[in-house]
């Protein structure tokens, strides 16, 4: 008995196409989990978890992630005496009441108390650390045997 198989280039396409789709789909799935993940965690503004996305680079990669800079020392920590930037630091202390400028202030336009308050939790920072939350490493952990049987039910021939 022989089977043959016509157009094997078109065959090829498709199963490619639809496990990009499929591929795409999990990510998708995972940006929900690690936004939500982030929400626990914690949250200020929540423009960090409104910043994630999933990009489809080819029908093989797929990307999650973010653009911000901070989301680098969320995930991973800053070592001690580094300093966050102090411009950074301004709509934080302003939304919690600490400093009397508004949110949207630049630091050099600041009162210098204010400066001085913010330079001061600056500085507390820098002496004891950020130690990283690992948000996007403990959610695949986490859902990481639940992203191959998505895969397999999103891809269904």
């Amino acid at each position: 008995m022989k089977y043959y198989v016509e157009n094997i280039d078109k065959v090829i396409a498709d199963v490619e196409k639809k496990s990009g789709n499929a591929l795409l789909k999990v990510w998708m799935y995972l940006e929900q989990k690690i936004k939500q993940e982030i929400q626990k965690d914690s949250y200020d503004t929540g423009q960090l978890s409104r910043s994630i996305n999933t990009q489809k680079v080819s029908d093989e990669k797929v990307i999650v992630g973010t653009n911000l800079e901070y989301a680098l020392v969320r995930e991973y920590g800053r070592k001690p005496w580094k300093f966050p930037p102090l411009q950074a630091l301004v709509g934080w202390s302003a939304r919690k009441g600490m400093i009397t400028g508004w949110a949207t202030s630049k630091y050099e336009d600041l009162h210098y108390t204010d400066k001085g308050k913010i330079f001061l939790i600056a500085r507390a920072i820098a002496r004891n650390w950020i130690q990283g939350k690992h948000t996007f490493e403990r959610t695949i952990n986490a859902e990481k045997d639940k992203l191959s049987n998505l895969f397999l039910k999103y891809y269904q021939w």
